[in-house]
């Protein structure tokens, strides 16, 4: 009896060995194919990480060249505003001189050489102007005897579909700048329009003592 159990457990043994032995080559064999399927995915992976690092590389050079087009074009809207601001001014230039010359007749007195208005670019609300004022016409060279005086805007504005009529300098409101010339004088300044209304004229008044001495009307 004793030899047969101890034949038993070795054929036991043997059994479980054998089963231990061929589960081992099972597991053993299928470790290959995932290997390969997982080399394959990150080979993918990292394919995929270059083609973004690419596509980023290709976006940022994108964004810096609009940069460099957008800084490019506000220079050059800068320099137009600039080169419109010169040409203004020479224009201005060229009717005083203009203005300077001898001409027949009798100009003397006091003249609205150049008027211009124009809305503000930074606030909608707030119109600026420029002023050219003479004094003398033909007599430009002469000797003339100072000029004082005030200025007056007269604005007509459409507000809620009504024409509306504006008067500066209003009661409470700082003065305008006043008239203190020989032969010529620039003014230049801005004022407030009232909210909801738009500018159609705007008229400008030169007054000494309470007398009309000169007027003209500019358009925005």
């Amino acid at each position: 009896m004793r030899a047969l159990a101890a034949v038993l457990v070795v054929v036991v043994g043997a059994l479980v060995a054998g089963w231990a032995y061929d589960a081992g080559r099972r597991l053993t064999g299928a470790a290959p194919d995932m290997t390969a399927e997982n080399a394959a995915l990150r080979q993918q992976v990292a394919s995929m990480a270059a083609q973004r690092e690419r596509l980023q590389a290709v976006a940022n050079t994108a964004e810096a060249q609009l940069q460099m087009a957008r800084a490019a074009q506000e220079g050059l809207a800068q320099q137009l505003k600039a080169a419109e601001g010169e040409v203004a001014q020479v224009k201005e230039d060229l009717a005083l001189f203009e203005s300077l010359l001898p001409a027949s007749g009798n100009t003397s007195g006091i003249h609205v050489r150049s008027f211009r208005v124009s809305l503000d670019e930074a606030d909608a609300l707030k119109m600026r102007y420029r002023l050219l004022i003479m004094q003398g016409g033909s007599k430009a060279f002469s000797s003339l005897p100072e000029f004082r005086g005030e200025l007056q805007l007269v604005v007509s504005l459409m507000r809620d579909g009504k024409p509306v009529t504006l008067s500066l300098p209003e009661a409470g409101t700082s003065a305008l700048p006043g008239l203190r010339l020989t032969h010529y004088q620039r003014i230049e300044g801005a004022f407030a329009l009232p909210a909801g209304a738009v500018a159609r004229a705007v008229t400008v008044r030169i007054l000494q003592n309470g007398q009309l001495r000169a007027t003209q009307t500019a358009m925005p």
